[in-house]
């Protein structure tokens, strides 16, 4: 179930990354087939990258959901949405049998039908494009793709299709009638309660990572909590950019606390650290009048050879001195058992002394 959520934010985060400059409203829904811990269906309310809205079969309400995830009172946007997500609990109960019943699967085991639905205006209030699309088992069975200016639609192959003109026009009318004007309603009622959630600015906070590995250093350009999610990281080498190639990471993910993370790591080998290269990360952030530097100069270490040899050097250590404290505690045996053998001795001449005297 995870991963298939997973799928569905990785396609949002793809969709409101375009750099339209508007916003936009996606429902997530899904339904779950079978015994486990979770409401058989539930629907999250996104708000460009940010989860403003919840709701799920057994509350049947739907819930405005704040900081840290609570879920704090109803979420104002009408009657209409919380219509619509009961009107998808039956819908993707039905598409869910008639997938398990395509493939021959049994009714036993877990389930799941995921339903993504939604639009994008842009900052204008035009609306771009509107979305829906059904997944079973992490399976993609309906996809579309509505485009609103030019009338087209993208399938399940994201083939571009004309339509024909009967088709075109019912369905044009459709979206354009109905659809289109619910969606943008239900996206300008939430910006207007929520908007300080996705135009807020908060700077990244840019550092360097190093770690010592076998032949060299790895050096990490690091940004961190900053928000939107939009941002350009760059390391420089002397002023110069490090080819992409030599890089690994680069891509944006969420914090978990409703911000973002990036890196980007480069694996310095000994001989370029001996040459004491100056190493820059800049970051470009929309919360950032300029650019934001940090800056690290390489410095050769044998270190990270001599922790390979440590291991054993302790070893020995640790033998040497097991082996004089044993030797310790014999000699002091030996010498406790030397005195009291003196003692005994001693104790015997004087018995003697004693008896001859008398």
């Amino acid at each position: 179930m995870f991963v298939v959520q997973l799928m569905f934010f990785i396609l949002l985060f793809q969709l409101t990354s375009s750099g339209s400059g508007g916003h936009s409203v996606w429902l997530l829904s899904s339904l779950i087939s079978g015994k486990t811990q979770f409401p058989e269906f539930s629907g999250v309310i996104m708000l460009d990258d940010v989860q403003v809205g919840y709701y799920d079969s057994e509350i049947k309400r739907l819930m405005r959901v704040g900081t840290g995830g609570k879920k704090t009172k109803a979420l104002d946007v009408g009657q209409e949405l919380e219509f619509i997500l009961n009107e998808f609990f039956p819908s993707m109960r039905k598409r869910l049998a008639m997938f398990q019943n395509h493939f021959n699967l049994t009714s036993g085991g877990i389930h799941v039908q995921q339903r993504l639905t939604g639009c994008e205006v842009l900052e204008n209030g035009e609306p771009v494009h509107m979305m829906f699309r059904d997944s079973s088992n992490g399976v993609d069975t309906n996809s579309l793709m509505y485009n609103m200016t030019h009338h087209t639609y993208a399938g399940i192959n994201s083939l571009e299709i004309q339509w024909g003109t009967l088709k075109r026009l019912g369905d044009q009318m459709m979206y354009t009638e109905i659809y289109v004007p619910f969606c943008v309603r239900i996206l300008k009622n939430l910006l207007d309660s929520e908007k300080h959630l996705v135009t807020r600015r908060v700077r990244p906070r840019v550092r360097f990572l190093t770690k010592q590995v076998l032949g060299g250093a790895q050096v990490t350009c690091m940004a961190t909590d900053f928000y939107p999610r939009h941002i350009n990281l760059t390391l420089l080498r002397d002023g110069r950019p490090v080819d992409q190639e030599e890089l690994t990471g680069g891509s944006v993910l969420p914090n978990g606390n409703g911000l973002y993370q990036v890196r980007k790591t480069l694996t310095v080998g000994d001989e370029e650290l001996k040459n004491k290269h100056n190493y820059t990360c800049t970051a470009s952030h929309l919360s950032l009048d300029n650019r934001l530097e940090v800056s690290w100069t390489a410095q050769f270490s044998r270190s990270h050879r001599i922790s390979i040899i440590s291991a054993p050097l302790g070893l020995v250590g640790a033998s040497f001195l097991l082996m004089l404290l044993l030797w310790y505690r014999k000699r002091h045996r030996e010498r406790s058992e030397g005195v009291g053998m003196e003692t005994t001795e001693s104790s015997q001449e004087r018995l003697t002394t004693n008896e001859g005297t008398e």
